[in-house]
Protein backbone atom coordinates (compact mmCIF):
# COMPACT_ATOMS: atom_id res chain seq x y z
CA UNK A 1 0.00 0.00 0.00
CA UNK A 2 2.75 2.46 0.95
CA UNK A 3 4.59 1.64 -2.27
CA UNK A 4 1.47 2.56 -4.23
CA UNK A 5 1.12 5.83 -2.34
CA UNK A 6 4.67 6.89 -2.99
CA UNK A 7 4.39 5.86 -6.62
CA UNK A 8 1.55 8.35 -6.94
CA UNK A 9 3.65 10.98 -5.22
CA UNK A 10 6.40 10.37 -7.71
CA UNK A 11 9.82 8.90 -7.48
CA UNK A 12 12.16 11.01 -5.39
CA UNK A 13 12.84 14.10 -7.42
CA UNK A 14 15.70 13.92 -9.86
CA UNK A 15 17.93 16.21 -7.85
CA UNK A 16 21.56 16.71 -8.80
CA UNK A 17 23.13 14.83 -5.89
CA UNK A 18 25.08 11.67 -6.75
CA UNK A 19 23.68 8.40 -5.34
CA UNK A 20 24.13 8.15 -1.59
CA UNK A 21 24.89 11.85 -1.07
CA UNK A 22 22.65 13.50 1.53
CA UNK A 23 21.47 17.01 0.70
CA UNK A 24 19.80 20.02 2.32
CA UNK A 25 18.32 22.62 -0.02
CA UNK A 26 19.86 20.51 -2.79
CA UNK A 27 23.41 20.89 -1.43
CA UNK A 28 25.85 18.30 -0.11
CA UNK A 29 26.91 19.11 3.45
CA UNK A 30 29.12 16.27 4.69
CA UNK A 31 32.89 16.87 4.42
CA UNK A 32 33.26 13.55 2.60
CA UNK A 33 31.11 14.83 -0.29
CA UNK A 34 32.07 17.26 -3.02
CA UNK A 35 30.21 20.37 -4.07
CA UNK A 36 27.93 20.33 -7.12
CA UNK A 37 25.34 22.63 -8.66
CA UNK A 38 22.12 22.02 -6.68
CA UNK A 39 19.71 23.10 -9.43
CA UNK A 40 16.16 24.20 -8.70
CA UNK A 41 17.12 27.89 -8.81
CA UNK A 42 14.36 30.23 -9.98
CA UNK A 43 15.76 32.99 -12.19
CA UNK A 44 14.17 36.24 -13.26
CA UNK A 45 12.44 35.76 -16.63
CA UNK A 46 13.91 37.41 -19.70
CA UNK A 47 12.44 40.86 -20.25
CA UNK A 48 10.11 41.47 -23.15
CA UNK A 49 11.12 44.05 -25.74
CA UNK A 50 7.54 45.35 -25.85
CA UNK A 51 5.12 46.24 -23.05
CA UNK A 52 2.78 43.46 -21.95
CA UNK A 53 -0.68 43.57 -20.40
CA UNK A 54 -0.47 41.42 -17.28
CA UNK A 55 -4.20 40.81 -16.86
CA UNK A 56 -5.32 38.81 -13.84
CA UNK A 57 -8.55 38.19 -11.96
CA UNK A 58 -9.17 36.37 -8.68
CA UNK A 59 -11.92 36.24 -6.05
CA UNK A 60 -11.09 38.45 -3.11
CA UNK A 61 -11.92 35.65 -0.71
CA UNK A 62 -10.72 32.09 -1.11
CA UNK A 63 -14.29 30.94 -0.58
CA UNK A 64 -17.80 32.22 -0.10
CA UNK A 65 -20.62 30.38 1.63
CA UNK A 66 -24.39 30.29 1.25
CA UNK A 67 -24.68 32.90 4.01
CA UNK A 68 -22.74 35.45 1.93
CA UNK A 69 -24.95 37.71 -0.17
CA UNK A 70 -22.17 39.23 -2.24
CA UNK A 71 -18.56 38.68 -3.20
CA UNK A 72 -15.93 40.58 -5.13
CA UNK A 73 -13.23 40.04 -7.72
CA UNK A 74 -9.78 41.64 -7.65
CA UNK A 75 -8.53 42.73 -11.07
CA UNK A 76 -4.94 43.54 -12.02
CA UNK A 77 -4.29 45.22 -15.36
CA UNK A 78 -0.64 46.10 -15.04
CA UNK A 79 1.92 46.96 -17.69
CA UNK A 80 4.73 44.43 -17.42
CA UNK A 81 7.87 43.39 -19.25
CA UNK A 82 7.86 39.93 -17.63
CA UNK A 83 4.36 38.45 -17.78
CA UNK A 84 1.37 38.99 -20.01
CA UNK A 85 0.27 39.50 -23.58
CA UNK A 86 1.70 42.15 -25.91
CA UNK A 87 -0.27 45.37 -26.04
CA UNK A 88 -1.21 46.62 -29.47
CA UNK A 89 0.59 49.70 -30.77
CA UNK A 90 -2.62 51.72 -30.60
CA UNK A 91 -3.10 50.76 -26.96
CA UNK A 92 0.30 51.84 -25.74
CA UNK A 93 0.30 55.33 -27.23
CA UNK A 94 -0.05 58.17 -24.75
CA UNK A 95 -0.10 57.99 -20.97
CA UNK A 96 -1.18 54.64 -19.54
CA UNK A 97 -2.84 56.28 -16.57
CA UNK A 98 -5.35 58.09 -18.78
CA UNK A 99 -6.43 54.91 -20.58
CA UNK A 100 -8.84 52.22 -19.49
CA UNK A 101 -10.08 48.73 -20.29
CA UNK A 102 -13.67 47.63 -20.62
CA UNK A 103 -14.04 44.33 -18.81
CA UNK A 104 -16.74 41.71 -18.48
CA UNK A 105 -16.67 38.78 -16.05
CA UNK A 106 -18.79 35.69 -16.55
CA UNK A 107 -19.30 32.77 -14.17
CA UNK A 108 -19.78 29.30 -15.60
CA UNK A 109 -23.35 28.03 -15.37
CA UNK A 110 -24.69 31.42 -14.32
CA UNK A 111 -26.52 34.20 -16.12
CA UNK A 112 -24.52 36.69 -14.08
CA UNK A 113 -22.16 38.95 -16.02
CA UNK A 114 -20.22 41.72 -14.31
CA UNK A 115 -19.21 44.80 -16.31
CA UNK A 116 -16.66 47.38 -15.21
CA UNK A 117 -14.12 49.95 -16.41
CA UNK A 118 -10.57 49.35 -15.16
CA UNK A 119 -7.68 51.81 -15.60
CA UNK A 120 -4.81 50.52 -17.69
CA UNK A 121 -1.70 49.82 -15.61
CA UNK A 122 -3.74 49.47 -12.42
CA UNK A 123 -3.73 46.84 -9.71
CA UNK A 124 -6.12 45.56 -7.07
CA UNK A 125 -9.32 47.03 -8.52
CA UNK A 126 -12.19 45.51 -6.54
CA UNK A 127 -15.46 44.72 -8.33
CA UNK A 128 -18.44 43.44 -6.35
CA UNK A 129 -21.01 40.92 -7.58
CA UNK A 130 -24.12 39.24 -6.18
CA UNK A 131 -24.08 35.66 -4.93
CA UNK A 132 -27.84 35.40 -4.47
CA UNK A 133 -28.44 33.56 -7.73
CA UNK A 134 -25.31 31.41 -7.69
CA UNK A 135 -26.04 27.90 -6.42
CA UNK A 136 -23.78 26.85 -3.51
CA UNK A 137 -21.85 23.66 -4.33
CA UNK A 138 -18.61 21.89 -3.44
CA UNK A 139 -17.20 22.09 -6.95
CA UNK A 140 -15.56 25.39 -7.87
CA UNK A 141 -16.98 27.64 -10.60
CA UNK A 142 -14.89 28.59 -13.61
CA UNK A 143 -14.67 32.36 -14.10
CA UNK A 144 -13.63 34.16 -17.30
CA UNK A 145 -12.68 37.81 -17.61
CA UNK A 146 -12.54 39.48 -21.02
CA UNK A 147 -11.02 42.92 -21.52
CA UNK A 148 -10.81 45.23 -24.50
CA UNK A 149 -9.40 48.67 -25.21
CA UNK A 150 -11.27 51.33 -27.16
CA UNK A 151 -8.29 51.73 -29.51
CA UNK A 152 -8.06 48.04 -30.33
CA UNK A 153 -10.23 45.15 -31.51
CA UNK A 154 -8.15 42.66 -29.56
CA UNK A 155 -9.78 40.88 -26.59
CA UNK A 156 -7.59 39.93 -23.64
CA UNK A 157 -8.64 37.03 -21.42
CA UNK A 158 -7.93 35.90 -17.87
CA UNK A 159 -9.45 33.05 -15.88
CA UNK A 160 -9.84 31.99 -12.27
CA UNK A 161 -12.01 29.76 -10.10
CA UNK A 162 -14.59 30.65 -7.47
CA UNK A 163 -15.75 28.64 -4.45
CA UNK A 164 -19.34 29.23 -3.33
CA UNK A 165 -19.82 26.51 -0.73
CA UNK A 166 -22.90 25.23 1.09
CA UNK A 167 -23.22 26.37 4.68
CA UNK A 168 -21.90 23.95 7.27
CA UNK A 169 -24.50 22.07 9.30
CA UNK A 170 -22.11 19.99 11.43
CA UNK A 171 -20.87 22.74 13.74
CA UNK A 172 -17.49 22.90 12.02
CA UNK A 173 -15.56 26.09 11.33
CA UNK A 174 -14.90 27.99 8.10
CA UNK A 175 -11.76 30.01 7.33
CA UNK A 176 -11.37 32.49 4.47
CA UNK A 177 -8.12 33.81 3.03
CA UNK A 178 -8.27 37.41 1.77
CA UNK A 179 -6.34 37.65 -1.50
CA UNK A 180 -6.26 41.46 -1.33
CA UNK A 181 -4.51 42.01 2.01
CA UNK A 182 -3.53 38.43 2.86
CA UNK A 183 -5.35 37.96 6.15
CA UNK A 184 -7.61 35.26 7.54
CA UNK A 185 -11.27 35.64 8.48
CA UNK A 186 -13.21 33.16 10.60
CA UNK A 187 -16.95 32.61 10.61
CA UNK A 188 -19.02 33.45 13.67
CA UNK A 189 -20.57 30.26 15.06
CA UNK A 190 -23.87 31.89 16.08
CA UNK A 191 -24.27 34.28 13.14
CA UNK A 192 -22.73 32.77 9.97
CA UNK A 193 -23.05 36.08 8.11
CA UNK A 194 -20.43 37.63 10.44
CA UNK A 195 -16.72 37.17 9.71
CA UNK A 196 -13.93 38.21 12.07
CA UNK A 197 -10.37 38.97 10.92
CA UNK A 198 -7.69 36.92 12.66
CA UNK A 199 -3.96 37.68 12.82
CA UNK A 200 -2.35 34.42 14.03
CA UNK A 201 0.32 34.95 16.69
CA UNK A 202 1.66 31.86 18.38
CA UNK A 203 4.29 29.13 18.61
CA UNK A 204 4.91 25.68 17.28
CA UNK A 205 4.08 23.78 20.49
CA UNK A 206 5.60 20.46 21.51
CA UNK A 207 2.87 17.86 22.03
CA UNK A 208 4.74 15.20 23.99
CA UNK A 209 7.19 17.71 25.49
CA UNK A 210 4.62 20.13 26.96
CA UNK A 211 0.97 20.27 25.88
CA UNK A 212 0.15 16.58 26.44
CA UNK A 213 1.32 16.78 30.05
CA UNK A 214 -1.78 18.65 31.24
CA UNK A 215 -5.15 19.57 29.80
CA UNK A 216 -4.82 22.81 31.77
CA UNK A 217 -2.02 23.85 29.38
CA UNK A 218 -4.66 24.69 26.76
CA UNK A 219 -6.19 27.37 28.98
CA UNK A 220 -2.74 28.55 30.10
CA UNK A 221 -1.61 29.04 26.51
CA UNK A 222 -4.80 30.93 25.70
CA UNK A 223 -4.44 33.08 28.82
CA UNK A 224 -0.89 34.00 27.77
CA UNK A 225 -2.43 35.79 24.79
CA UNK A 226 -1.86 33.41 21.89
CA UNK A 227 -4.85 33.01 19.58
CA UNK A 228 -3.87 29.83 17.73
CA UNK A 229 -1.84 26.74 18.63
CA UNK A 230 0.35 24.76 16.24
CA UNK A 231 0.83 21.32 17.79
CA UNK A 232 3.92 19.43 16.58
CA UNK A 233 3.01 15.73 16.21
CA UNK A 234 4.93 12.90 17.84
CA UNK A 235 7.14 11.17 15.26
CA UNK A 236 7.88 8.42 17.80
CA UNK A 237 4.35 7.00 17.64
CA UNK A 238 3.51 4.19 15.24
CA UNK A 239 1.18 6.51 13.30
CA UNK A 240 3.72 9.41 13.47
CA UNK A 241 0.92 11.70 14.60
CA UNK A 242 -1.12 11.45 17.81
CA UNK A 243 -3.05 9.21 20.12
CA UNK A 244 -6.31 10.58 18.76
CA UNK A 245 -8.38 9.46 21.74
CA UNK A 246 -6.17 11.60 23.94
CA UNK A 247 -5.92 14.44 21.41
CA UNK A 248 -9.71 14.68 21.19
CA UNK A 249 -9.84 15.80 24.84
CA UNK A 250 -7.51 18.67 24.01
CA UNK A 251 -9.45 19.55 20.86
CA UNK A 252 -12.68 19.72 22.86
CA UNK A 253 -10.94 22.05 25.30
CA UNK A 254 -9.74 24.26 22.42
CA UNK A 255 -13.30 24.37 21.12
CA UNK A 256 -14.45 25.43 24.58
CA UNK A 257 -11.93 28.23 25.21
CA UNK A 258 -11.71 29.53 21.62
CA UNK A 259 -8.12 28.58 20.80
CA UNK A 260 -7.68 28.02 17.07
CA UNK A 261 -5.82 24.96 15.78
CA UNK A 262 -3.14 24.85 13.08
CA UNK A 263 -3.00 21.11 12.44
CA UNK A 264 0.42 19.68 11.56
CA UNK A 265 0.89 16.59 9.34
CA UNK A 266 4.65 16.97 8.76
CA UNK A 267 5.50 13.29 9.27
CA UNK A 268 2.50 11.88 7.41
CA UNK A 269 1.46 14.30 4.66
CA UNK A 270 2.88 12.08 1.89
CA UNK A 271 0.75 9.14 3.13
CA UNK A 272 -2.59 9.99 1.54
CA UNK A 273 -4.47 7.31 3.46
CA UNK A 274 -3.25 8.78 6.74
CA UNK A 275 -4.15 12.29 5.57
CA UNK A 276 -7.73 11.19 4.87
CA UNK A 277 -8.01 9.55 8.27
CA UNK A 278 -6.70 12.61 10.10
CA UNK A 279 -8.94 15.02 8.19
CA UNK A 280 -11.99 12.92 9.00
CA UNK A 281 -11.14 13.19 12.70
CA UNK A 282 -10.34 16.91 12.73
CA UNK A 283 -12.34 18.73 10.09
CA UNK A 284 -15.60 19.12 12.05
CA UNK A 285 -14.06 20.75 15.12
CA UNK A 286 -15.09 24.37 15.55
CA UNK A 287 -11.51 25.28 16.58
CA UNK A 288 -10.04 23.99 13.30
CA UNK A 289 -8.33 26.90 11.50
CA UNK A 290 -6.01 25.50 8.81
CA UNK A 291 -3.92 22.52 7.73
CA UNK A 292 -0.10 22.34 7.72
CA UNK A 293 1.53 19.75 5.48
CA UNK A 294 5.20 20.02 4.49
CA UNK A 295 7.66 21.21 7.11
CA UNK A 296 10.71 22.34 5.11
CA UNK A 297 9.97 20.02 2.17
CA UNK A 298 12.47 21.98 0.07
CA UNK A 299 15.24 21.48 2.60
CA UNK A 300 14.52 17.79 2.98
CA UNK A 301 14.19 17.21 -0.75
CA UNK A 302 10.67 15.80 -0.69
CA UNK A 303 9.29 14.73 -4.09
CA UNK A 304 8.55 17.89 -6.06
CA UNK A 305 4.89 17.03 -6.55
CA UNK A 306 4.27 15.82 -2.99
CA UNK A 307 2.91 19.05 -1.53
CA UNK A 308 0.62 19.64 -4.52
CA UNK A 309 -0.87 16.14 -4.50
CA UNK A 310 -1.72 16.43 -0.82
CA UNK A 311 -3.07 19.95 -1.36
CA UNK A 312 -5.46 18.72 -4.06
CA UNK A 313 -6.63 15.91 -1.79
CA UNK A 314 -7.26 18.29 1.11
CA UNK A 315 -9.23 20.67 -1.09
CA UNK A 316 -11.40 17.79 -2.31
CA UNK A 317 -12.29 16.52 1.18
CA UNK A 318 -12.25 19.78 3.17
CA UNK A 319 -12.67 22.94 1.08
CA UNK A 320 -13.58 24.95 4.19
CA UNK A 321 -10.00 25.40 5.45
CA UNK A 322 -6.78 26.68 3.85
CA UNK A 323 -3.56 24.68 3.56
CA UNK A 324 -0.14 25.90 4.68
CA UNK A 325 3.47 24.72 4.60
CA UNK A 326 6.89 26.07 5.57
CA UNK A 327 9.81 26.62 3.18
CA UNK A 328 13.36 26.75 4.51
CA UNK A 329 15.52 27.34 1.44
CA UNK A 330 16.49 30.63 -0.14
CA UNK A 331 15.73 29.47 -3.68
CA UNK A 332 15.19 25.76 -4.31
CA UNK A 333 12.24 24.61 -6.44
CA UNK A 334 10.07 27.38 -5.00
CA UNK A 335 7.41 27.02 -7.69
CA UNK A 336 6.92 23.30 -7.21
CA UNK A 337 6.82 23.23 -3.42
CA UNK A 338 4.80 26.44 -2.96
CA UNK A 339 2.12 25.17 -5.37
CA UNK A 340 0.94 22.89 -2.56
CA UNK A 341 -0.37 25.58 -0.22
CA UNK A 342 -2.56 28.64 0.15
CA UNK A 343 -0.21 30.13 2.77
CA UNK A 344 3.61 29.97 2.77
CA UNK A 345 5.59 30.17 6.00
CA UNK A 346 9.27 31.17 6.00
CA UNK A 347 11.58 29.96 8.78
CA UNK A 348 14.82 31.94 8.75
CA UNK A 349 16.91 31.59 11.91
CA UNK A 350 19.70 34.21 11.76
CA UNK A 351 20.60 34.74 15.45
CA UNK A 352 23.87 33.46 16.96
CA UNK A 353 24.73 31.37 13.91
CA UNK A 354 27.80 31.15 11.67
CA UNK A 355 26.44 31.31 8.12
CA UNK A 356 29.75 30.84 6.31
CA UNK A 357 31.18 27.86 8.21
CA UNK A 358 29.14 24.91 9.49
CA UNK A 359 30.05 24.30 13.11
CA UNK A 360 28.13 21.01 12.95
CA UNK A 361 29.63 19.50 9.78
CA UNK A 362 32.93 21.43 9.65
CA UNK A 363 32.47 22.59 6.06
CA UNK A 364 32.06 25.96 4.34
CA UNK A 365 28.56 27.15 3.44
CA UNK A 366 27.77 28.89 0.16
CA UNK A 367 25.27 28.75 -2.70
CA UNK A 368 26.40 25.27 -3.80
CA UNK A 369 27.63 23.54 -0.64
CA UNK A 370 27.07 23.15 3.06
CA UNK A 371 24.37 23.43 5.71
CA UNK A 372 24.72 26.16 8.34
CA UNK A 373 21.15 26.29 9.67
CA UNK A 374 20.18 29.37 7.64
CA UNK A 375 20.30 28.84 3.89
CA UNK A 376 22.20 31.54 1.95
CA UNK A 377 21.96 33.90 4.92
CA UNK A 378 24.24 36.71 6.09
CA UNK A 379 23.65 36.09 9.78
CA UNK A 380 21.67 39.25 10.56
CA UNK A 381 18.00 39.96 11.27
CA UNK A 382 17.69 41.39 7.75
CA UNK A 383 17.85 37.81 6.45
CA UNK A 384 14.20 37.58 7.49
CA UNK A 385 13.02 40.54 5.41
CA UNK A 386 15.24 39.58 2.47
CA UNK A 387 13.65 36.12 2.36
CA UNK A 388 10.08 37.42 2.52
CA UNK A 389 10.81 40.00 -0.18
CA UNK A 390 12.43 37.31 -2.34
CA UNK A 391 9.44 34.99 -1.99
CA UNK A 392 7.16 37.83 -3.09
CA UNK A 393 9.47 38.48 -6.05
CA UNK A 394 9.38 34.81 -7.03
CA UNK A 395 5.58 34.95 -7.11
CA UNK A 396 5.78 37.96 -9.42
CA UNK A 397 8.20 36.17 -11.74
CA UNK A 398 5.86 33.18 -11.89
CA UNK A 399 2.89 35.39 -12.76
CA UNK A 400 0.98 33.80 -9.90
CA UNK A 401 -1.79 35.25 -7.79
CA UNK A 402 -0.31 36.42 -4.47
CA UNK A 403 -0.24 33.92 -1.64
CA UNK A 404 0.09 35.24 1.92
CA UNK A 405 3.34 34.74 3.81
CA UNK A 406 3.77 34.10 7.52
CA UNK A 407 6.92 34.49 9.57
CA UNK A 408 8.56 31.88 11.80
CA UNK A 409 10.90 33.77 14.18
CA UNK A 410 13.35 31.64 16.16
CA UNK A 411 12.64 31.26 19.87
CA UNK A 412 15.18 28.50 20.57
CA UNK A 413 18.94 28.22 20.98
CA UNK A 414 21.87 26.42 22.60
CA UNK A 415 21.69 23.65 20.02
CA UNK A 416 23.35 22.49 16.80
CA UNK A 417 24.13 25.64 14.75
CA UNK A 418 22.80 28.25 17.25
CA UNK A 419 24.96 29.15 20.26
CA UNK A 420 22.27 30.95 22.29
CA UNK A 421 18.63 31.93 22.47
CA UNK A 422 17.53 35.28 21.04
CA UNK A 423 17.13 38.15 23.45
CA UNK A 424 13.71 39.70 24.04
CA UNK A 425 14.66 42.64 21.81
CA UNK A 426 15.79 40.30 19.02
CA UNK A 427 12.54 38.32 19.29
CA UNK A 428 10.37 41.40 18.94
CA UNK A 429 12.54 42.68 16.07
CA UNK A 430 12.27 39.40 14.14
CA UNK A 431 8.50 39.40 14.55
CA UNK A 432 7.94 43.02 13.61
CA UNK A 433 10.41 42.85 10.71
CA UNK A 434 8.29 40.00 9.34
CA UNK A 435 5.15 42.10 9.78
CA UNK A 436 6.80 45.12 8.12
CA UNK A 437 7.49 42.92 5.11
CA UNK A 438 3.90 41.78 4.78
CA UNK A 439 3.75 38.66 6.94
CA UNK A 440 0.12 38.08 7.94
CA UNK A 441 0.78 35.56 10.68
CA UNK A 442 3.54 34.71 13.16
CA UNK A 443 4.27 31.21 14.48
CA UNK A 444 7.54 31.04 16.44
CA UNK A 445 9.71 27.94 16.78
CA UNK A 446 9.22 26.69 19.45
CA UNK A 447 7.37 26.28 22.76
CA UNK A 448 8.29 25.91 25.58
CA UNK A 449 10.92 28.61 25.40
CA UNK A 450 12.83 30.76 27.91
CA UNK A 451 11.01 32.82 30.52
CA UNK A 452 12.38 36.00 28.94
CA UNK A 453 10.96 35.16 25.53
CA UNK A 454 7.69 33.80 26.93
CA UNK A 455 7.13 37.08 28.80
CA UNK A 456 7.88 39.40 25.89
CA UNK A 457 5.87 37.41 23.34
CA UNK A 458 2.92 37.21 25.71
CA UNK A 459 3.04 41.00 26.04
CA UNK A 460 3.35 41.48 22.28
CA UNK A 461 0.42 39.12 21.67
CA UNK A 462 -1.92 41.57 23.44
CA UNK A 463 -0.94 44.18 20.86
CA UNK A 464 -0.61 42.27 17.59
CA UNK A 465 -3.59 39.97 18.09
CA UNK A 466 -5.78 42.76 19.46
CA UNK A 467 -8.69 44.04 17.40
CA UNK A 468 -7.17 47.45 16.67
CA UNK A 469 -3.80 46.34 15.28
CA UNK A 470 -5.35 43.37 13.50
CA UNK A 471 -7.76 45.77 11.82
CA UNK A 472 -4.87 47.80 10.42
CA UNK A 473 -2.64 44.89 9.40
CA UNK A 474 -5.41 42.91 7.69
CA UNK A 475 -7.47 45.83 6.41
CA UNK A 476 -4.95 47.94 4.50
CA UNK A 477 -1.94 47.50 2.22
CA UNK A 478 1.54 47.47 3.74
CA UNK A 479 3.37 50.65 2.75
CA UNK A 480 7.13 51.07 3.14
CA UNK A 481 8.09 54.42 4.70
CA UNK A 482 11.45 56.17 4.44
CA UNK A 483 13.62 57.08 7.43
CA UNK A 484 16.44 59.64 7.23
CA UNK A 485 19.38 59.87 9.62
CA UNK A 486 19.69 56.15 10.38
CA UNK A 487 20.88 53.69 7.74
CA UNK A 488 19.48 50.60 9.45
CA UNK A 489 15.90 51.61 10.07
CA UNK A 490 12.93 49.62 8.73
CA UNK A 491 9.57 51.42 8.76
CA UNK A 492 6.14 50.40 7.47
CA UNK A 493 2.63 51.80 7.72
CA UNK A 494 -1.00 50.77 7.28
CA UNK A 495 -3.63 53.45 6.66
CA UNK A 496 -7.32 53.15 7.48
CA UNK A 497 -9.25 56.34 6.78
CA UNK A 498 -7.64 59.21 8.68
CA UNK A 499 -5.48 56.99 10.94
CA UNK A 500 -2.20 55.22 10.23
CA UNK A 501 -0.44 52.48 12.18
CA UNK A 502 3.34 52.87 11.92
CA UNK A 503 5.96 50.27 12.86
CA UNK A 504 9.50 51.62 13.34
CA UNK A 505 12.46 49.27 13.82
CA UNK A 506 16.11 50.00 14.49
CA UNK A 507 17.99 46.99 13.11
CA UNK A 508 21.39 47.78 14.59
CA UNK A 509 22.46 46.29 17.92
CA UNK A 510 24.32 49.33 19.36
CA UNK A 511 22.38 52.34 20.58
CA UNK A 512 22.28 55.38 18.30
CA UNK A 513 22.41 59.12 18.89
CA UNK A 514 21.49 60.66 15.54
CA UNK A 515 18.28 62.54 14.81
CA UNK A 516 15.95 60.39 12.69
CA UNK A 517 13.04 61.61 10.58
CA UNK A 518 10.32 59.35 9.17
CA UNK A 519 8.41 60.65 6.16
CA UNK A 520 4.63 60.42 6.51
CA UNK A 521 1.71 60.94 4.12
CA UNK A 522 0.59 64.51 3.69
CA UNK A 523 -1.67 65.78 6.43
CA UNK A 524 -0.11 64.02 9.45
CA UNK A 525 -1.42 65.84 12.53
CA UNK A 526 -0.56 64.05 15.77
CA UNK A 527 0.58 60.85 17.46
CA UNK A 528 -2.58 59.59 19.13
CA UNK A 529 -1.44 56.22 20.52
CA UNK A 530 1.76 54.46 21.54
CA UNK A 531 1.10 50.73 21.35
CA UNK A 532 4.68 49.52 21.85
CA UNK A 533 8.01 51.17 22.54
CA UNK A 534 9.50 54.26 24.12
CA UNK A 535 6.79 56.77 23.27
CA UNK A 536 9.50 59.26 22.29
CA UNK A 537 8.57 59.75 18.63
CA UNK A 538 7.14 63.24 18.12
CA UNK A 539 5.30 64.75 15.18
CA UNK A 540 7.22 67.76 13.82
CA UNK A 541 6.10 69.53 10.63
CA UNK A 542 4.33 66.42 9.35
CA UNK A 543 7.19 64.00 10.14
CA UNK A 544 7.92 61.59 12.95
CA UNK A 545 11.15 62.67 14.67
CA UNK A 546 13.29 61.10 17.39
CA UNK A 547 16.84 61.76 18.57
CA UNK A 548 18.76 58.70 19.69
CA UNK A 549 17.55 55.32 20.78
CA UNK A 550 18.41 51.82 21.84
CA UNK A 551 19.74 49.08 19.64
CA UNK A 552 17.03 46.82 18.20
CA UNK A 553 14.38 49.27 19.34
CA UNK A 554 10.81 48.68 18.17
CA UNK A 555 8.05 51.30 18.23
CA UNK A 556 4.44 50.94 17.19
CA UNK A 557 2.38 54.13 17.07
CA UNK A 558 -0.86 55.44 15.59
CA UNK A 559 -0.85 58.80 13.80
CA UNK A 560 -3.89 60.95 13.05
CA UNK A 561 -4.05 62.21 9.45
CA UNK A 562 -6.14 64.86 7.76
CA UNK A 563 -9.23 63.46 6.05
CA UNK A 564 -8.85 62.82 2.35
Amino acid sequence: MMFWLFSILGVAAAFNNPPGVDIWCGKAYYPTNASFEPGGWLDSPALSTVPLLDLKVRPRMSLYTASDEKGSFIIDAGISYINGEPLGSDTVTGEHGSQSLEISISIEGSQLTVHHIVPLNSSSTEVEFSLLHLLPRFESYNVTLKASHSNSHHVYTATTSLYHLPSRTDGGSVTKVDSLYGGLSVQNQTDPSVWTPLLPYSYYVSWDGWLEKSLDNVQKFKDDGYNIIHIVPNAGLANEAFNFTELSLFLDKMDEVGLWLMYDMRWTYKNLTSVREQVDILKDHKSMLLWYTGDEPDGQGDPLNATRITYDLLKSIDPYHPVSLCLNCYNFYFEEYSSGADIILSDVYPIAVNTSWSTVYETPCNTTYGCCGCDDCEGSVEDISVRLDKFAEYQTWLGASPKPFWGVPMAFGNETFWTRYPTAAEEVTMTMLSVNHNAKGIVMWDWPTTTELANVTSALSRVLAGDEVTGFLLGAPTVSLQAKGHSKMDVAGWRLGDRMLISILSLQTPSWSSSVTVDLPEGAQSVTQVLWGSGEWKLVHGHLVKKGGNGLETDLVVVELASR
